[in-house]
């Protein structure tokens, strides 16, 4: 029985390794890890956008069928509210033309303000459309749906000017020159080019990328957002997580663009007068937020919480006490690491499967009118069970993680019965022999 577990593990083991090893490489090329980063660094605007946005949300009586705001005071406020979300969550993409340039020019080594610059007025000549009638400039391009623009643009002109660098294809000033106003001077000739191939592409040619890409990228965004993508996403950041390997940022990181496209169709939807019940994408926020943060730990891991502290084992009780606090705002690696989950050969499988199968009963859960949809991006950290109320403004989320803790207790109570006898038999054998050894002590004296 040992033997056929063991191979089983083994096996698991191999699987997994061979699927990392080309993941790894991949989420850690200097494009991916760049426009990780870069997103990473404007999601504190992303959240503080959120904020205002659930608090036009309470303030509106547009929002719902009362007619009438949830918070009366707020009221007053409401469309100020949705201006500020506007100018933060809005332009996420305006804020990425900044923040993936500078990420990927660290890893070029290059000029990180230079390449910054550059990234930004790309991005703009490649996205404005023109101006609206009241003579201002349209900004429609700066939210999520000129997010993939935004990452070829920044990537692209880090490229080319990296090329022009390498070729020495630049204005040289003398030597007396300051070293700030020869890099200024340097760059004119790769800043004319890649300005004068992006105005010729969308002025003159009237070519709009933008419009363009989301045309092309819609039937597999769409696609994305399904039953089994979500239990396929949730299976191999488990599987990753349960040899030891960081699944979140190996594997769901790499979806933090379509997350944040989702939460922010969800969020126009929802500024445009649609209900939070009826809004198109469930999995908004994926990468950062939304449901697979409902689900995910509070099946995989907060069983075992539960377990190790009802348990009459002394180890499994300080264990689960230690980690506790962390695990309730889903820090799981002490119960990963620490028990351990990983490499487990009798842990493994319920942790991958109790994860998987109640992302899937909550996506069902929530493809229906009863429940809410994420709109607001709100820290990963949060408590599942407050994690839902705020980014979906509907407080039946707060049983989604409830009801994925019994579906993980359910699937893990078997498999930690025979966990414990297998240590019960190890302890066992251990008593059993030491008196054998001190025999064998005392016949050696």
């Amino acid at each position: 029985m040992d033997n056929q577990k063991k191979t089983m593990m083994d096996r698991v083991t191999e699987f997994t390794n061979k699927i990392s090893g080309p993941l790894a490489r991949f989420a850690n090329t200097d494009i991916i890890s760049s426009v990780v980063a870069g997103l990473v660094a404007v999601t504190p605007i992303i959240m503080i956008g959120s904020i205002f946005l659930i608090l036009y949300v309470l303030g509106s009586p547009d929002v719902g069928t009362s007619g009438k705001p949830l918070i009366g005071f707020l009221a007053p406020l409401a469309g100020k509210f949705a201006w500020m979300n506007s100018l933060t969550m809005n332009m996420m993409s305006l804020y990425c033309s900044i923040a993936i340039p500078y990420n990927y020019a660290q890893k070029k080594k290059m000029n990180t303000l230079t390449c910054s610059l550059l990234g930004l007025a790309t991005f703009l000549i490649f996205t404005i459309n023109g101006y609206d009638e009241a003579g201002g400039i349209s900004v429609t391009s700066f939210s999520a749906s000129g997010l993939f623009v935004c990452i070829i643009t920044s990537i692209v002109g880090v490229q080319i000017l990296k090329f022009f660098l390498d070729k020495n294809i630049t204005i040289k000033m003398p030597d007396s020159v300051p070293p700030n106003i020869g890099n200024a001077f340097g760059a004119l000739l790769p800043f004319a080019t890649i300005f004068g191939i992006a105005w010729l592409i969308r002025t003159i040619m009237n070519f709009d990328m933008v419009a363009w890409l989301n045309t092309l990228l819609e039937p597999i965004i769409t696609s994305s957002d399904s039953l089994w993508m979500a239990m396929l996403v949730t299976f191999i950041c488990l599987l990753l997580w349960s040899v030891g390997l960081h699944g979140d940022n190996m594997f769901i990181a790499l979806f933090t663009p379509f997350g944040l496209t989702w939460v922010n169709q969800n969020a126009s939807a929802l500024a445009d007068g649609v209900s939070n019940y009826d809004l198109p994408n469930i999995l908004a926020g994926l990468g950062n937020t939304g449901l697979i943060r409902l689900t995910i730990w509070t099946a995989a891991v907060w069983p075992l919480l539960f377990l190790m502290i009802t348990s009459k084992r002394k180890q499994f009780k300080t264990i689960g006490l230690t980690a506790l606090a962390p695990g309730i705002f889903t820090i799981v690696e002490p119960v990963i690491y620490g028990l351990p989950i990983a490499l487990n050969p009798y842990l493994m499988v319920p942790f991958i499967l109790s994860g998987t199968i109640s992302t899937g009963v909550g996506y069902l859960l929530m493809s229906t009118s009863f429940f809410g949809k994420f709109y607001a991006v709100v820290p990963w950290a949060t408590p599942p069970f407050l994690l839902g109320p705020l980014g979906t403004g509907d407080m039946k989320t707060a049983l989604i993680p409830f009801l994925s803790f019994a579906i993980g207790l359910v699937i893990y109570v078997p498999f930690w019965k025979v966990y414990n006898q297998s240590l019960d038999a190890i302890e066992q054998q251990e008593v059993e022999e030491a008196p054998s050894v001190e025999m064998i002590q005392g016949n050696e004296a």
